[in-house]
């Protein structure tokens, strides 16, 4: 794997806090979220980890594109494009 490409990995993983803030959520209800399984996440130490994607799926494809910095942009639509190739592969 490209030095880029792990870059490029790492931004699409954010914190529970970071997710909160992003879709308008409390960081206790994505944690909670996180804890029962409803999102998928990793836990280190005291902090969940989740992917764009899967809060993506979590909210059912529904965010805010103003909340999105600029940095995390790529990530959101490479999660929103995968998205819409597996509902594609689902309905053929």
């Amino acid at each position: 794997m490209h030095k880029n490409e792990v870059f490029d990995c790492l931004l699409t993983v954010i914190t529970a806090q970071e997710a909160a803030q992003l879709w308008g959520l409390s960081r206790n209800a994505v944690s909670d979220a996180c804890r029962r399984g409803a999102i998928r996440s990793r836990r280190s130490g005291q902090t969940w980890l989740v992917t764009i994607e899967a809060m993506l799926r979590y909210q059912r494809g529904r965010y805010w594109p103003d909340n999105f910095p600029d940095e995390l942009r790529p990530a959101l639509e490479s999660a929103l494009a995968r998205m819409q190739a597996d509902r594609s592969l689902e309905s053929a």
